[in-house]
């Protein structure tokens, strides 16, 4: 009897609950509210691919947004600006055609007002400028393509992808060969893994609205390369004093010490994440590191990926990740003034940020790697030197070590 009295009184209080929770629901605050009037004074700042349309909001206090109704695609989309602001942003058009634009004044209860009526004519969407901008040149395994993208701010980034595609002659056809995503102002990326052959290939911008450029076409012919097999650690190979120096500043080559399980072998095993090499600490700067590739090879490009931290991208452009270096190469190490400087790099990080702070394409760039090319007239060398100038985490050089997660280097092997 008394298990059944519970029960009763349980039922009842979820039957009152419920009761409560569905008188809520049903209840409205703004059901009653009338439609806003309309809109007044619209003025049209036109931009590239749409505009801007400035207004006077009405006297209303159950206002809550205004919105701009348009066709883009053969579809009717909108764009809402909150009653804070005085003025919509209609975007994404892909050409220059006069649009009628449908302005609405909206009450929290979702009343609309009558439309105004204005009619903008959109300059020419961004991507024409992008696609103005692209400078192409042939490149070791492809080409390498800069960019403009003026229109993207770190406030509103204008995010495009750069097709390049090639024309299959069997098919009669273009083919998919390399998409860049991006939302930077400017840059650079490359295309690699082409064959050494003269064919035609065909560049086009797209942004975000699916608008895209024309296929600009031209016959490029990418200079052969191979990814060139991992050097050794060059002290095992012959003997260099602890005292010679290279000669710019009279460092010696120093042993690159490791910690725990990060040997200098693991920079070229080809698993990158929180793996590779990472030297001993407090070692004095700049710090060399030599290899051996066992043969004369004429040098075309490197890459850099960087240690990341449990997976992640805490890492990424801080801790001992390197920031400044130099490569220097040789075909004679025992005599010091053989050597000589291939390379300087500084790590441009793509956004710019303080250390800590990353973006989606630093993000990108890092997992990407760090490619960097040499010049096509480079001589071929045997043995090389990485020489650390300092990491991300101390621009200054106060603490001396290195970690990388992986190194590749592509090139001509040269016959002696």
């Amino acid at each position: 009897m008394k298990h059944f009295k519970i029960m009763r009184s349980l039922l009842l209080f979820i039957a009152v609950v419920a009761s409560s929770c569905e008188e809520e629901i049903l209840t409205s605050p703004y059901e009653d509210s009338g439609a806003p009037k309309p809109i007044t004074n619209a003025t049209v700042e036109n931009i590239a691919g749409g505009a801007v349309i400035s207004y006077t909001l009405p006297d209303d206090p159950n206002l809550l947004y205004v919105k701009a109704e348009y066709e883009r695609h053969g579809e009717i989309v909108a764009s809402k600006s909150s009653f804070y602001k005085k003025s919509v942003r209609v975007e994404g058009l892909g050409d220059t055609n006069p649009r009628e634009i449908k302005l609405y004044a909206v009450s929290r209860g979702e009343k609309e007002s009558e439309p105004t009526m204005v009619t903008i004519n959109p300059l020419p969407p961004s991507i024409f400028d992008v696609m103005e901008s692209l400078v192409i040149k042939e490149s070791f395994g492809g080409m390498n393509v800069q960019f403009l993208n003026p229109e993207s701010t770190g406030e509103t980034p204008y995010n495009i992808v750069i097709g390049v595609v090639a024309f299959d002659e069997e098919l009669k056809e273009w083919r998919d060969v390399d998409a860049h995503y991006t939302g930077l102002a400017s840059g650079a990326f490359s295309v690699r893994g082409l064959e050494a052959v003269k064919r035609q290939f065909g560049f086009f911008v797209k942004d975000t609205w699916d608008n895209v450029t024309d296929t600009v076409a031209m016959e490029l012919t990418p200079i052969y390369e191979e990814e060139l097999g991992a050097p050794s650690y060059a002290r095992a190979k012959f003997p260099v004093p602890q005292t010679t120096p290279l000669p710019i500043d009279g460092s010696p080559i120093a042993e690159p010490g490791n910690l725990g399980s990060w040997p200098f072998d693991r920079l070229f095993d080809g698993v990158i994440g929180n793996n590779g090499f990472h030297s001993n600490e407090k070692n004095p700067l700049p710090a060399w590191f030599a290899m051996d590739f066992g043969e004369k090879v004429r040098l075309s490009r490197y890459k850099v990926w960087q240690r990341m931290h449990d997976n992640n991208e805490t890492y990424f452009y801080s801790h001992g990740n390197p920031h400044e270096w130099e490569i220097w190469a040789t075909n004679d190490p025992n005599d010091v003034n053989s050597w000589v400087l291939l390379d300087h790099r500084v790590m441009v990080k793509p956004s710019g940020l303080p250390i800590g702070l990353v973006s989606n394409d630093d993000v990108e760039t890092a997992r990407n790697g760090h490619e960097y090319e040499l010049p096509i007239e480079t001589a071929a060398y045997r043995y090389i030197a990485w020489k650390h100038i300092d990491n991300w985490a101390s621009i200054q050089g106060s603490l001396g070590f290195l970690h990388m997660s992986e190194l590749k280097f592509w090139g001509q092997k040269v016959d002696e």
